[in-house]
């Protein structure tokens, strides 16, 4: 491979090993000590020509700039933000996330968490037949929980700010209905949500009065996506019958969170990128797609600019959001 390659790695980056192995002995690859940068950045950056971005240096896609010979940024998991993904992508860059190899892992641990959020909220003898799975956001790991609940006979409802592509969609059987429909008819409601302008309290006060009493609330996704305040309150009160947790927000200042001690709760905190298996597959991946690239094939996990509905078209947002632009 002859393609001039930059990896940054994150401070406590756990993927360069994995992805030396798989790139082989013979990768044109540089690599930075850990971002934020060190001293030789400028050097480095100037003569690459493809930029690898560790867990937790996703903010070091500034480097691409239009003056560098970066054509290629591959983010090495699936939360990078969308503003900076277009950003790139209007430049004229080629930009992938690891989505393809992440999302398995992420989707099998948000279904464990879903049965037993059913099951400390009193329903486990309930048929999954009889459910209604909400998913907010139908993207990678959103499409294979659908895909799970509906080989089991659940019903999948599903509110996403894109246009999903539609086979996917048709494969689960599942409805695109508005935020607020989706919240009053769904018993599971399972987060999904990328890293956009309208993702802080997705789930906030309102969404949650919308909710069915004695609803699960699951989230996988980013922690931003709840309001854990009003969550907190809404377990308290009784409006919600479990909350199943694989990401929390961090407090710098060491006190508990409002969610903390809460019953009706389950928290099963993890990252996909720290296990052995998800981090080989990445590099994989990884070093799969720089070969693409430098033949000038399409990678997998190409990331599609992320669409908004226009100021005509409110028809899939709930009352909150319309016809918000980002």
């Amino acid at each position: 491979m002859t393609l001039k390659i930059l990896f940054v790695p994150g401070r406590y980056d756990t993927l360069a090993l994995p992805l030396k192995d798989a790139l082989g002995p013979n990768a044109n690859l540089s690599s930075l000590d850990y971002w934020p940068p060190s001293n030789n950045t400028s050097k480095l950056v100037a003569r690459s020509e493809a930029l690898v971005l560790g867990p937790g240096a996703e903010a070091a896609c500034e480097l691409a700039s239009e003056d560098s010979e970066i054509r290629f940024v591959q983010f090495t998991g699936c939360r990078q933000s969308s503003l900076a993904a277009n950003a790139l992508q209007a430049s004229g860059l080629i930009v992938a996330n690891a989505a393809p190899v992440i999302a398995p892992f992420v989707a099998e641990h948000t279904v464990s968490l879903i049965h037993a959020g059913l099951a400390l909220a009193g329903q486990r003898a309930r048929p999954i037949s009889e459910l209604v799975i909400g998913i907010v956001g139908l993207g990678n790991v959103g499409i294979e929980v659908a895909r799970h609940f509906a080989e089991a006979g659940a019903s999948i409802v599903y509110h996403d700010v894109r246009t999903v592509v539609q086979g996917y969609a048709v494969e689960v059987g599942a409805r695109r209905h508005s935020l607020d429909r989706m919240l009053l008819n769904a018993d599971v409601v399972s987060v999904h949500v990328s890293d956009t302008p309208h993702t802080p309290g997705v789930i906030s006060d309102r969404e949650l009065k919308l909710m069915k009493p004695g609803a699960v609330l699951v989230n996988t996704s980013l922690p931003e996506a709840l309001d854990e305040s009003d969550v907190a309150h809404a377990l308290a009160s009784g409006k919600l019958g479990a909350v199943a947790l694989g990401v929390m927000e961090t407090h710098s200042d060491s006190q508990p969170g409002p969610l903390s001690g809460q019953d009706k709760m389950i928290t099963e905190l993890t990252d996909a990128t720290e296990r052995k298996v998800v981090l080989k597959a990445v590099a994989a991946l990884v070093a799969d797609n720089l070969k693409r690239v430098e033949a000038g094939d399409p990678p997998r996990g190409l990331i599609d600019p992320v669409g908004f509905p226009g100021a005509g078209d409110p028809s899939f947002w709930s009352s909150r959001l319309a016809p918000r632009q980002p």
